[in-house]
């Protein structure tokens, strides 16, 4: 069965290992909700992130996702492309594959950003 936008749909855990070791601990795991394509979500610092996603087939989906740490603790930054910390909007785009099994769907990838090397998994734990 082909992959279609609405497959998506659904609530889902989101988790990161990064090779980051800068002076701000990365806060961005959690619980994010997808719905045509998109989702809105504020991490445990209190940034808000934005990602769209696009189905490119039925293995791969386009993710880009925009940061902005504007209403976070005053001591929360984010790193922009040139390692510099910053607490202004950042935005990640990746390619992510999709493994489907019984019903499931888990989406996963590397962010490639600036030197630093993060790799997302969203893994999907409940449907509409």
């Amino acid at each position: 069965m082909a992959l279609e936008l609405k497959d998506l749909d659904g609530q889902y855990r989101v988790t990161t290992v990064s090779d980051y070791h800068g002076p701000i601990p990365m806060k961005s795991d959690g619980i994010t909700e997808i719905k045509n394509g998109r989702t809105q979500r504020v991490d445990q610092a209190g940034c808000q992130w934005s990602t769209c996603l696009t189905v490119l087939n039925d293995s791969e989906v386009r993710f880009e996702s925009t940061a902005d740490p504007g209403n976070a603790a005053a001591d929360f930054l984010l790193t922009d492309e040139g390692g510099r910390l910053t607490h202004e909007p950042v935005t990640y785009t990746t390619t992510l594959k999709v493994a489907r099994k019984e019903g499931k769907i888990r989406l996963s990838g590397n962010i490639q950003h600036g030197k630093i090397l993060t790799v997302i998994t969203m893994t999907k734990i409940d449907t509409p």
